[in-house]
Formats: structure tokens, C-alpha cells, sequence
């Protein structure tokens, strides 16, 4: 176990040594998500091996249980519990005044009164008094220490029903007590929904009697590109290590794999109730359904399984041995997962083979459906009343809208490209769960999706109505797991941010403010040390871009946040850095060409690597010339050049004067490319960095030589160069060929070291 000793828990040790209760401090204490309403009193109440719990009935049961169990764990004894009245000691009492989920927590030196209305409220109230707790009492060891609670007083409740987190168990598969510890941190912070991806086409994860070979062979595979990628990335980084328990040997083979036996699932579920957490399961049809068509290819249209471009090819809609199969696996899943909910997937099908499919083509006939979106649609019903039979509602990803829903089957919305399917679900009356990738994809890197982006993240579209809301259950982050290849990995990429997601799914809009909320998080890391976690911390700076030299030249670190506690080591000789490494101190000076890389550490927890080739640079001598026109000439070709690599500028251009590099009124023309001519102004002797952000292609030079390479055919994307110049003027010219949907063309400029700032009239000439 880390060893993180806060100053808190310190001053709780001098106060119990001298007789006397601590008074806590506002900044003291970090609660996440933030109480509706909070007040801190002055003194506190102590835990001891004499503390009594008094409980009603049994909806109180979870809460004292998890409580009781902590306190075993790092305090060594057993709090008891009884129903009988007590004067002191810890007191649940319900009441039927608070909605469902809510609490009332009233701390004084003698006596804690907790009263809610259901047994998530609760336990809702006991992950309030645990973060109110030192965080040693997260120990799964006995630690000796005086455990005192600040007196307070809190009335709190939840915006959203459904706070949830997703695991991806298909791409890489995780253990029986990963799972559980995932549980407990969910736990904590107060998020009740965990969703189950068990079965894609990389692998299915959820023993299903009827069908053995699902497990047998569907839940093994060789070792694919994904594992290829985190094998690469784990050379520098322990934090893309496959965990090697999950390979063994199959008929000669090396195989990567596993799944949960259904008496391994019921005890995932039990734990989870244990705790007020709903557990949701998703089987995936039609679509991404490799792992089984595989074993049992009759599935398929052509009775095939494979790739087709981009995903694999479906599940034949057409066929009756198709939807008794599903069925046949469903029949098994609801009877082991209580939720209200099966997730049937139903995201990025690959329709084409239904277009050349008879059976399909029969079955659209059939029941005078429009295209095979509607097939699909009909299949969704199909199975939505088969899973209403069994006392379930459907729910699938934000495609099942298209082709129609029917009012009870609910969507998890995650294109946020898509705007028009919540608002169809909404109208429709379907319930939606936000999940989008603008926010709420946490395979994304932190430093993509960062925190404050989480946080600030409004999940109910603006243009929704008050009705509309209502049908808005909350919200979901989702860790998909193709380069997330250990739990290790998978904490980095949910810590802080699951904090985030915590507090959205509780705090109601008005009342979320990220400065007050990052001070709270900043004190949970200490929390987190003693849970074992490895979260992320902040990124080092500084090293994005290659670093030039003439002669020498001076590095900068930073950290892209500060946190306290992280420290920067480095090396410049190529090697990964450690503890044992360079500590960064200050800016130190470079002269040799070489590789500097770095990392950040929290005692034990580190970050990912990031480095920085130091490259060789010769000055540009000044251009002897004085352009008398401020901006640039500008050429627009029309339907000439195929590649930005392939444009030639003719001796009979025809040149128009522009102030910068913009698209303008070209923005939605098509088949054209631009080149702009002139002359950039170097204010003194320097490296400097130019950088582009272009769709298509772009090319910059400076002085005739080739500075930034951003060709190609490609989407947008930015690409920079260094380039050192003498102090005065400098040929420029960047060359542009956009897409077949032209979008931008930008160009930025900054001496090495300082911020970029986009290239214009005051530095430009011609």
C-alpha cells in the first residue's frame, strides 16, 4: 500500500492523544460529488471499537454492512449493530419525505443520524461519511489512527437516476476482483449503473449453456492488431503490459482470451446489489457478432464470417434460426441479470450484406419494410418483445432510432455527431442515457478529453424542452478497452475523470462549478493512493514538438496542471526515465543532437512518457528585399492539380493581393487549390516554428525549402516544422488542395519555446 500521510490525519492523531476532538476546517474536506446542501459545526464525532449501529428495518441493511466492513478492514473490530434504540453511536432512521437516492446526514459529537426513504439513499449517505473518514479507512489493512468525522450537516440528493460506468470485457478481458475493485470505486462516489460489454467481435465473454462454443472458442483468439499496438507502447510503457494470465495455449496455439461462468456473473451481480449497483449486460446483435458467427457460421447471410472494410459482416435477418438463437442466448442472460435493462448493442451494422442477402430481401417483402434500416428495426422489435415477455426493456446504442423505435425501448446516445437521434428518441418517448464521445469516452487520452472538458459538459441538449428532459435518465462514461490492456491502464483512464462523471450525474446544473470542484478532486488523491489506484496525472509539457538547435538552446518542462506531489525526471540519452533518473528543477540547456524523454511521478504512479527529438538547424540568411505590400498574392487554380504535391505555378498565374490565409469565400467551393505567395518577417535571430492545420493537404515553405510537410489526402490534421532564420525577410509560400469538403487551411508561427499565434498581416508581405 502507498504510504500518503496528509497533514489531516496527522492533526487527527495529536487530538486524539490529547482527549480532545478536532474541529475540522471547510477546506479540510472533499466530498465528490458536492451535497445539495452542506454545513460544517464545529467538533466531531469518533469511531471507536464501542460504537454502536442502530438500525429500523431492512433497507438499511447494505449501508450498515459496507460500513461495518470498512472499519473491520483498517480499524481492526467490528462496529455492532442492532435494532434497538441507542443514545449514541451511529442511528438510521427512514422517513418517506425523500426521493429515491436521497439522504439527510446529521454529524454531532455523540450521535449520527442518517434518514432516507430506500436503501440506496442509505448507502448513499454511508459513501458520504466514508469521504468524510481519513482516507486510511479505505486500508485493507489495519492502520492505527484516531477516526474522527467533522460535525456536519447535509441534505442531498441526485439529479440524474442513472450515473453510470462501462467496461469493455470483448477487446481485453479483465478479472473477477478487477471487477469488484471497479465496483467499490463506483461505489464510492456514488455512481449505481455499471454496463457490461460481454461480447464483440474480438470475443464473448459470457458462458451461455445452450451454446458452449460461444466460450470454448468465441471467448479465444490469436493476438491481433490491438495487441499488437499495446505491445508496441508497452516497450516504454509498463501502463500497455497485456496481462499475461490471460493467454493460454489451444491446440498448439497461443490464444488470448477468457470469460465469466455464470456462477462467476450471479457473484458480479450479488456484489453489485451489495453495494446499490445495478449491473447491465450487453449482448451484441446484430452487428459486431464475429465471435459467435464464427462457431456457428449458419448465422450468417452467406453462412461466412470475416471483415468486410471496415466491420464484419452481421447476423442474417432473414433467417428463423437467427432470431431463435437470439433468444436462446437471451433466455440465459435475463436469467441471470436482475436490471430492468438488456443492452443489445445495435451500433455500426454493416447493412450490405442484407442488400445481396435473399432471406432478407424476403423478409423486407415480406412485412413491406422501406430499406434495411427498417430490417433491422424489425428485428429490434422483434426481440424488444421477446425481452417484455421475459419482464426486460431493450435498450441499444443511438442507431437502433433509425428505421424506428417502439415507445418502450430506450437508447444510449454516443455519436454527438448525431444531434437528431435524442431529439427523435425524445419525441418518440424513448428514455436516452448521454454517453457521447465529446465527453464521456474515457478510452480517449486525458490529455484529449481533458477533466475540466468532462465536467463542463452539459449532457441534456440545449434545444431540448421540458418534456424532453424527462426522458433524459442520466449519464454514462464508457472505457472501451482495444488499447486499454490491464486495470492498471483502465484506472489512468478513468481517474479523475470519473469524478466528473460522479458529480454531473448528482449536482444539478446550476450549482457545478469546476473551481471549487477541482480543489475537491485535488484532495482525493490521497484517497486514491490508499485505494492502490493508478490515476492519471497531469501530462508533462514541453516536449510535444522536436526541439531545434544552432548551437544550444534551452528546455522548458512543465506540468500541464499543477498537482502536488508530482515531480518531472527525465534523460537525454533516449532511455526511459525513472525515479533514478534527471529531476527537473529548472530549464536546462541542450547543445548535442539526441532524444530527450520524460515522465511525471506521484511516489509511485506515473504518467505516460512523452519525448522530443533534438534536431540540427542552419541559419537562413535575411532576404536583401523590401516588399512594399502588407498580406500576401494569392492564386486560386481551378480543377489543375490532383495532390497539393503535384501544383506548379505557371509564369501567366493570375495573382490577387489578401491580407492572410483564410478560406473565405472559397470555403464552399470544390475542385480548386490555393497558393500564396510572399514574404514573412523574422523579428530577430531564432528557431522558429511554423505549424498548419489543413484538410486535403498543405505545404509551407520558407526561404524554398520545404519547413511544413501536411501533405497528402487526409482529413484535418495538424503538422508543424522548425526552421531557424536571420532577423529580417523570408520567402514564404504555402501550397493548399483541400478535400472533396474543403474545410480549413490555417497556419500559426512562434519562435521556439514561446506560444504559437496564427500567421497575418503584421508579419506577412509581398
Amino acid at each position: 500500500m502507498k504510504k500518503y500521510v496528509t497533514l489531516l490525519c496527522i492533526a487527527m492523531v495529536v487530538a486524539a492523544c490529547s482527549n480532545s476532538r478536532p474541529t475540522f476546517k471547510k477546506e479540510d474536506i472533499s466530498l465528490v460529488p458536492k451535497p445539495v446542501s452542506f454545513q460544517l459545526k464545529d467538533s466531531s464525532f469518533e469511531f471507536n471499537s464501542a460504537t454502536a449501529i442502530s438500525l429500523e428495518d431492512q433497507s438499511q441493511q447494505k449501508a450498515a454492512n459496507y460500513l461495518v466492513g470498512l472499519f473491520n478492514n483498517a480499524a481492526g473490530y467490528s462496529l455492532a449493530v442492532s435494532e434497538g434504540k441507542i443514545n449514541e453511536g451511529l442511528i438510521f432512521e427512514s422517513t418517506q419525505e425523500l426521493k429515491e437516492g436521497a439522504y439527510q446526514l446529521e454529524v454531532d459529537p455523540d450521535i449520527i443520524r442518517i434518514k432516507a426513504t430506500d436503501e440506496s439513499g442509505f448507502f448513499n449517505a454511508v459513501q458520504t461519511l466514508r469521504q468524510l473518514l481519513p482516507a486510511a479507512i479505505e486500508s485493507k489493512e489495519v492502520v492505527d489512527t484516531a477516526w474522527f468525522v467533522p460535525c456536519v450537516s447535509i441534505e442531498d440528493e441526485p439529479r440524474f437516476q442513472w450515473r453510470g460506468m462501462h467496461m469493455d470485457f470483448s477487446r481485453h478481458f479483465f478479472k473477477m476482483d478487477e471487477v469488484k475493485a471497479f465496483l467499490d470505486y463506483m461505489a464510492l462516489y456514488k455512481l449505481n449503473t455499471y454496463h457490461m460489454h460481454l461480447t464483440d467481435d474480438q470475443g464473448w465473454r459470457l458462458e451461455i449453456k445452450k451454446y458452449p462454443l460461444l466460450t470454448e472458442k468465441g471467448a479465444w483468439r490469436i493476438p491481433n492488431n490491438q495487441d499488437t499496438i499495446c505491445n508496441t507502447r508497452a516497450v516504454e510503457n509498463d501502463l500497455y503490459k497485456i496481462d499475461e494470465s490471460n493467454f493460454k495455449e489451444i491446440d498448439g496455439e497461443r490464444m488470448y482470451g477468457g470469460f465469466y461462468t455464470q456462477e462467476q456473473i450471479k457473484e458480479i451481480v450479488a456484489y453489485a446489489e451489495d453495494r446499490c449497483i445495478t449491473v447491465i449486460p450487453e449482448i451484441d446483435m446484430p452487428g459486431h457478432f464475429k465471435s459467435a458467427i464464427d462457431n456457428y457460421p449458419f448465422l450468417s447471410c452467406n453462412e461466412e464470417s470475416g471483415w468486410d472494410t471496415v466491420f464484419t459482416y452481421p447476423a442474417c435477418l432473414g433467417k428463423e434460426t437467427t432470431y431463435e438463437f437470439m433468444k436462446n442466448i437471451l433466455s440465459e442472460v435475463v436469467a441471470l441479470f436482475p436490471s430492468k435493462y438488456v443492452h443489445i448493442g445495435g451500433d455500426e451494422v454493416n447493412i450490405k450484406s442484407w442488400e445481396q442477402c435473399p432471406h432478407c430481401q424476403g423478409v423486407i417483402k415480406e412485412n413491406g419494410l422501406k430499406d434495411e434500416h427498417e430490417l433491422q428495426s424489425h428485428f429490434n422489435r422483434n426481440i424488444e418483445q421477446y425481452l417484455q415477455s421475459q419482464g426486460k426493456q431493450l435498450m441499444g446504442w443511438d442507431e437502433i432510432v433509425r428505421g424506428g423505435l417502439t415507445k418502450d425501448a430506450s437508447m444510449m446516445w454516443w455519436r454527438n455527431w448525431a444531434p437528431k437521434a435524442p431529439q427523435i428518441a425524445a419525441d418518440n418517448g424513448n428514455d436516452i442515457v448521454v454517453t457521447t464521445t465529446a465527453a464521456y469516452y474515457f478510452d480517449y487520452l486525458n490529455e484529449g478529453n481533458k477533466l475540466e472538458r468532462v465536467y463542463n459538459y452539459e449532457p441534456v441538449p440545449e434545444s431540448f424542452s421540458p418534456e424532453q428532459e424527462e426522458h433524459v435518465l442520466g449519464i454514462q462514461a464508457n472505457l472501451w478497452s482495444e488499447w486499454i490492456p490491464n486495470f492498471k491502464r483502465l484506472e489512468y483512464q478513468a481517474f479523475p475523470r470519473m469524478f466528473a462523471v460522479s458529480e454531473t450525474g448528482w449536482v444539478a446544473k446550476k450549482d457545478k462549478d469546476f473551481e471549487p470542484f477541482n480543489k475537491s478532486v485535488q484532495k482525493q488523491y490521497d484517497r486514491l493512493d490508499v485505494l492502490d489506484v493508478h490515476y492519471y496525472i497531469p501530462a508533462v509539457e514541453g516536449l510535444e514538438k522536436e526541439i531545434a538547435i544552432v548551437d544550444s538552446t534551452s528546455v522548458t518542462l512543465k506540468l500541464a496542471y499543477p498537482l502536488e506531489g508530482v515531480e518531472i525526471y527525465y534523460t537525454l540519452d533516449g532511455s526511459v526515465p525513472d525515479k533514478n533518473s534527471l529531476k527537473y528543477t529548472n530549464p536546462f540547456v541542450v547543445k548535442d543532437t539526441g532524444t530527450i524523454k520524460a515522465r511525471a511521478y506521484r511516489g509511485d504512479v506515473f504518467n505516460d512518457l512523452k519525448s522530443s527529438k533534438i534536431v540540427k538547424r542552419e541559419f537562413y540568411e535575411a532576404l536583401e528585399v523590401t516588399p512594399e505590400n502588407n498580406g500576401l498574392k494569392r492564386w486560386v487554380p481551378k480543377g489543375k492539380f490532383k495532390r497539393v504535391e503535384d501544383i506548379k505555378i505557371p509564369t501567366t498565374a493570375n495573382w490577387t493581393a489578401v491580407d492572410g490565409i483564410e478560406l473565405g469565400e472559397l470555403k464552399e467551393e470544390t475542385n480548386f487549390s490555393i497558393i500564396y505567395e510572399g514574404f514573412f518577417k523574422a523579428e530577430k535571430d531564432a528557431v522558429y516554428i511554423f505549424e498548419t492545420q489543413a484538410d486535403g493537404g498543405s505545404l509551407v515553405y520558407l526561404d524554398k525549402e520545404l519547413a511544413v510537410d501536411n501533405g497528402g489526402y487526409h482529413g484535418p490534421r495538424k503538422r508543424y516544422g522548425t526552421v531557424a532564420l536571420k532577423k529580417g525577410w523570408h520567402a514564404i509560400s504555402v501550397r493548399y488542395k483541400p478535400s472533396s469538403n474543403p474545410r480549413m487551411i490555417k497556419v500559426w508561427y512562434g519562435v521556439q519555446g514561446e506560444d504559437l499565434e496564427p500567421i497575418d498581416i503584421s508579419v506577412l508581405s509581398h
